[in-house]
């Protein structure tokens, strides 16, 4: 499985924080772990760093934002596998659901997951779905709820802990999405 993290400094913190969380995919995952490499997307400035879990899942772990998430998803590989797990806020309406319909023209059967969302007020006035990466303690990096979530279920299977920690993203869209 890959695991992708976004390079802005939001996210992207110190070297000891990307250790940590090698630390915390080996655990969860309960695989070797290969190091940080940098990936660079054609025709973007924007640099990820990556790793691979040797756990035998065709998937991408993705912990960046919204705009990178889109990124990211429209490359074959990436759509190409049998998941997409996106630790990502959704600031836009519905962009998780435009994402997914955009892989699915590579791949009809990926499934794409997002980290649970909270509400917050942005700017003072817009109300926005985020996943707050808060929470540096027992990991020693951000967590956002649902990569914790995936820590304390992760006995019961990876697969299985993430359809209790991340949202399933729906391909059918209803009236007001």
């Amino acid at each position: 499985m890959r695991w992708i993290v976004s390079t802005g400094k939001d996210i992207y913190v110190d070297n000891s924080q990307l250790q940590a969380r090698l630390s915390y995919i080996r655990q969860v995952t309960n695989s070797e772990v290969t190091e940080w490499k940098i990936l660079q997307i054609e025709g973007t400035s924007k640099q990820f760093l990556y790793c691979i879990s040797d756990d035998g899942l065709n998937g991408t772990f993705i912990t960046a934002h919204i705009d990178e998430v889109r990124i990211i998803c429209c490359l074959y590989d990436i759509a190409s596998g049998d998941f997409v797990i996106a630790n990502s806020c959704i600031w836009k309406k519905s962009l998780d659901k435009r994402i997914l319909q955009d892989m699915m023209k590579v791949n009809r059967g990926i499934e794409l997951w997002f980290a649970k969302q909270e509400v917050s007020v942005e700017g003072g006035h817009m109300l926005r779905q985020c996943t707050t990466l808060n929470n540096l303690g027992r990991f020693g990096f951000h967590t956002s709820l649902s990569e914790r979530q995936l820590f304390t279920k992760r006995r019961n299977g990876f697969m299985a802990a993430v359809h209790e920690a991340y949202v399933k993203v729906s391909p059918v869209s209803l009236l007001g999405d």
